[in-house]
């Protein structure tokens, strides 16, 4: 297993943007586990898709990992697969969730998802529990996923969640105004990401023709997106009623469950301000490197691999869901 040291980028690699783009650019991997294909119903009748990779030692009882992507994301995207294959090949059972609308939950849910949509990763735990109750279970969500499991994981403290022993958030935009702020003075993350949203938009619309069509201005912005998508279809009076309802960051101090929460100072679009005053609650550690971008972080993890974050994450979720059997190699 890796072991934990400070992030340094590989180098000539400390640009930020140079990390973000690079550290997506080179996300190929292919799937080591052959992962069955599940449903999991949603109260409203939707249903989720997860992808569940159970490694040959894995038994009964034995820990399972959850992994949420982030915007635009799906269960292809590299850091669901490498996290995969990672965590596999330690012995514990994958499942990597498509929130509504996304991958291969595009057919089976009416609605979109969202920033706050923890209640549908709680219906996932939940089932994974009920199909094994004493496994430990770890939930890792990245960028937007982060602040999807942040929430989960301070509303387990009201209501608990049954199996739930580790959260991690990585890249989490925990505070969706100041993100949204910050993203916008920056015009090729915005419509990157936008693009992506409508192509994903246009394609769920195929599959539910009945459901009411949407106008996206000519040049659509991330904040346009949910203006006009998100919060009239979830009931938000309009985008900046969303962010304030969606963001995880007032939560973060009632968080009782064992939480790693790892941003980098640098990211592009996810204000690091809102670390440094957050106050953690017990059990939760917030963890700022100097550089990584947004979901980069390409260096040196102390095992061969050259993604530090990855590394880190899955050596501490491993830490917390106890006895694993064999070991991980890097990627």
């Amino acid at each position: 297993m890796a072991t934990h040291r400070p992030f340094r980028p590989l180098p000539l690699l400390g640009n930020p943007h140079v990390q973000t783009v690079l550290g997506n650019l080179l996300s190929w991997t292919g799937n080591r586990h052959a992962a069955t294909v599940r449903t999991v119903p949603l109260p409203d009748g939707d249903a989720l898709a997860i992808h569940d990779s159970c490694p040959p030692v894995w038994q009964r009882g034995g820990p399972i990992a959850a992994l949420v992507h982030g915007l635009a994301g799906c269960h292809r995207s590299g850091y669901m697969r490498r996290i995969d294959n990672r965590l596999t090949a330690a012995g514990v059972r994958v499942v990597r969730i498509d929130l509504r609308g996304a991958g291969a939950g595009m057919k089976l849910a009416r609605r979109f998802y969202n920033a706050a949509c923890s209640p549908d990763v709680r219906a996932v735990i939940e089932a994974l529990h009920r199909d094994s109750p004493a496994s430990r279970i770890a939930l890792l969500g990245f960028s937007l996923g982060g602040n999807v499991v942040l929430r989960l994981a301070a509303e387990a403290g009201v209501d608990p969640v049954g199996g739930l022993a580790a959260v991690v958030a990585l890249a989490p935009p925990i505070d969706l105004v100041r993100c949204s702020e910050l993203i916008s003075r920056q015009p090729f993350y915005d419509r990157f990401y936008v693009r992506q949203l409508i192509a994903q938009v246009a394609e769920h619309g195929r599959h539910f023709p009945d459901l009411p069509s949407v106008e996206f201005p000519a040049r659509a912005t991330l904040r346009d997106f949910d203006e006009v998508y998100t919060a009239p279809r979830w009931g938000f009076a309009n985008a900046l009623a969303y962010y304030e309802h969606a963001s995880a960051t007032s939560l973060i101090p009632t968080i009782r469950v064992p939480c790693l929460i790892l941003t980098a100072r640098d990211d592009p679009f996810v204000a690091v301000t809102s670390f440094l005053e957050a106050t953690p609650g017990p059990g939760v550690t917030i963890d700022i490197t100097l550089h990584g971008g947004h979901l980069g972080f390409l260096g040196g993890d102390g095992a061969g691999g050259i993604r530090w974050a990855e590394s880190r994450v899955i050596s501490w979720a491993r830490s917390q869901l106890g006895d694993c059997q064999g070991g991980v190699r890097s990627s």
